[in-house]
């Protein structure tokens, strides 16, 4: 593992972006800023990742023009597969270039899209406080201070990313820290997001609870529900939903229970995405992936009888069980 390309990755971008936007090249690709978000912070960031195929990384310049807020984010799969929405550690650098500030940051583009900017600000800073309350006691050099970005109120972004910040630091682009010190600080509010996302994330407790007590979970210990809360929002994803159900035929792999060819096409979205591994039986440090290969398709009632066994990954013990295998 390279332990010398955090500071220089992130100083190209904190130095070069500002000249880059100020110019308004208009042609982004080949920049030196636009080479730092999109390449080199992104790959700096992948060689500290721990957790396998869980987290991807990806950068933003602006789509079109020139973005204000230059950031690079790393996504969690289990929570989200996009910064649109969930959260996720982030790196943004502020609109005069002064500032980077590492942070762990919400998805807060559709939320100002449903609910207006004022209203989606109120309602960040309460998944805010929420979240804060589910993270670990210490977190090194991190802390809770409002970030400022530099942006006008009339921003189309910058007061949400404000509102949603949770924890972080930021730093004077002008004398970023060492290697080690910008490598300890990215390992520690991953740590800090994945202990977060295994206490509930920004799931209210009472539809925790409710969950668990619909599929056969009320006598389980709290910190054992929330993890399988975790485990349940990354089946129900949109994004790994789809792209398991075009992976594998439209049969059952409990019951092998055909509904194309009971119902038609109506059947297609009969089945459900199941994780194979139990997240809510994982430690905070182990592994999940996410690929379709981590999924099989199952048909409701095998869904919740599968959630019930021991083993939760365990398809076997699902099939032997219907006598199948």
């Amino acid at each position: 593992m390279k332990l010398h390309r955090m500071k220089s990755a992130l100083q190209t971008w904190v130095t070069t972006y500002p000249a880059d936007r100020a110019a308004n090249l208009p042609t982004k690709r080949g920049s030196a800023s636009n080479t730092a978000i999109m390449e080199t912070v992104p790959e700096a960031l992948r060689e500290q990742l721990v957790y396998g195929d869980r987290f991807t990384v990806q950068g933003s310049n602006g789509s079109g023009n020139w973005a204000e807020i230059s950031w690079v984010a790393v996504v969690d799969s289990a929570i989200s597969t996009s910064t649109q929405e969930g959260f996720y550690p982030t790196y943004l650098l502020s609109a005069d270039g002064k500032r980077l500030v590492l942070s762990i940051q919400q998805g807060s583009n559709l939320l100002g899209q449903e609910l207006g900017k004022r209203p989606a600000m109120a309602e960040l800073k309460r998944r805010a406080a929420m979240m804060l309350e589910r993270a670990p006691k210490s977190v090194g050099r991190l802390n809770t201070q409002a970030i400022n970005l530099g942006a006008k109120p009339s921003h189309r972004h910058a007061p949400l990313f404000e509102a949603g910040h949770v924890l972080g630091r930021t730093y004077d682009a002008a004398d970023l820290p060492e290697d080690n010190e910008l490598i300890d600080d990215f390992r520690t509010i991953v740590q800090a997001h994945v202990t977060i996302a295994a206490n509930g994330g920004t799931t209210p407790i009472e539809n925790i609870v409710s969950t668990a007590k619909s599929e056969g979970l009320e006598n389980e210990a709290l910190p054992y529900v929330k993890r399988y809360n975790l485990h349940r929002v990354a089946e129900r994803n949109n994004t790994h939903s789809k792209r398991v159900k075009a992976h594998y035929p439209d049969v059952c792999m409990g019951c092998d229970t055909d509904y194309s060819s009971i119902y038609g096409d109506a059947g297609k979205s009969m089945l459900d995405a199941h994780h194979l591994t139990a997240i809510a039986n994982l430690a905070e440090d182990e592994k999940a992936r996410f690929t379709v290969e981590d999924f099989a398709v199952l048909c409701p009632n095998c869904h919740r009888i599968i959630h019930r066994l021991i083993d939760s990954g365990d398809l076997r013990a699902l099939r032997r069980l219907l006598g199948k295998d």
